[in-house]
């Protein structure tokens, strides 16, 4: 299973990185700290974005570690695919490799429905649920959303999106907040350019912070 995992995650990131390397001008990169409560610094994300006419490709990129006296004892990674036709997600394929162990979700859109495989099973979806990733502010709606990690699916509602003055990384800055209320309750933090500058979780009670530490490409 662990060189499976690693075969699969390693040939994700050669396609991220062969995106990469053939995006077209419109592509945008964002590259995210990630910050958790407890342990501090634990690694990074990274959204590589490429719009194409109509269709918009996702290419994303996680990479955590926990250490304690500096022993790792705790890993993830994950590559994960969206293709997007205008505001719609026609296709989801991820995976999720933590400590060892590989977790795959795949996701097509049927005709009014979405239909999403994974460990647990095959489920149906609303054909506008988006992924749990906050790549634009496009998926900060309220109604069905997607776990990238599991692909199960959960209702959300969406409060916020006034300016208010955050603290982040030490800084204070004056950004628009979005509040996503479901089974976690998750907060987006936009710029003046509708750019996620960054994004909180939960992760048993702890507050994992994604920080916006590189932007290229174009503003939306």
């Amino acid at each position: 299973m662990q060189r499976r995992s690693s075969a699969i995650a390693a040939g994700a990131s050669v396609a991220l990185l062969a995106m990469a390397g053939t995006a077209n001008a419109a592509a945008e990169t964002l590259e995210y700290r990630v910050h958790h409560a407890t342990y501090g610094d634990i690694g990074s994300y990274t959204n590589l974005i490429d719009r194409r006419g109509e269709m918009t490709s996702v290419r994303s990129e996680l990479h955590l570690a926990v250490k304690l006296v500096g022993i790792v004892v705790w890993r993830q990674e994950a590559f994960r695919t969206e293709e997007w036709r205008q505001n719609r997600l026609v296709s989801f394929d991820g995976v999720t490799v933590t400590n060892g162990k590989a977790l795959e979700v795949h996701g097509e859109a049927r005709g009014d429905h979405f239909v999403i495989t994974a460990p647990r099973g095959t489920i149906e979806a609303p054909a506008t649920v988006h992924p749990s990733n906050p790549w634009s502010a496009m998926v900060l709606e309220p109604g069905a959303m997607m776990s990238t990690s599991t692909g199960e699916v959960s209702t959300v509602s969406v409060i916020g999106g006034e300016v208010q003055t955050v603290e982040l990384d030490g800084a204070r800055r004056r950004l628009r907040q979005f509040d996503i209320i479901g089974e976690k309750h998750r907060v987006v933090w936009l710029d003046d350019d509708r750019v996620p500058v960054a994004f909180r979780t939960e992760e048993r009670g702890a507050a994992v912070d994604f920080i916006l530490e590189n932007h290229q490409g174009p503003v939306r």
